[in-house]
């Protein structure tokens, strides 16, 4: 299924093919939080609510990845980190192409 505009998508770093769609704001986020009393006008109170909302946001997207990762083994991570670091060296071999090579440029 297609996510909504907006959404941020957040994909397992050991390429399981989970993720984690963090809808776009709604106003119904908002639900629940109070403005910070000692706000000093309009943009510090509306500034402290967002401030909030988003801590929200991050807290739900951190709790959600947290589960997913203790789902895999040690070894799963170190098969991934492994991986990666072949496929960095492959690519450090690989001329760029376009790019004259000079005495400063590997």
């Amino acid at each position: 299924m297609t996510p909504l505009p907006g959404t941020t998508r957040y994909l397992c770093p050991l390429e399981c093919g989970w993720h984690y769609d963090q809808p776009p704001p709604k106003f119904s986020d908002l639900d629940g939080i109070v403005a910070d009393p000692s706000a000093r006008g309009l943009n510090e109170a509306m500034s402290s609510v967002t401030s909030q909302a988003r801590l929200r946001q991050v807290e739900r997207t951190e709790w959600a990845l947290r589960t997913h990762l203790a789902t895999h083994t040690t070894e799963e991570f170190v098969r991934t980190i492994q991986g990666l670091r072949r496929e960095i060296a492959e690519l450090r071999e690989r001329p760029v192409v376009g790019v004259r090579q000079t005495k400063e440029t590997p």
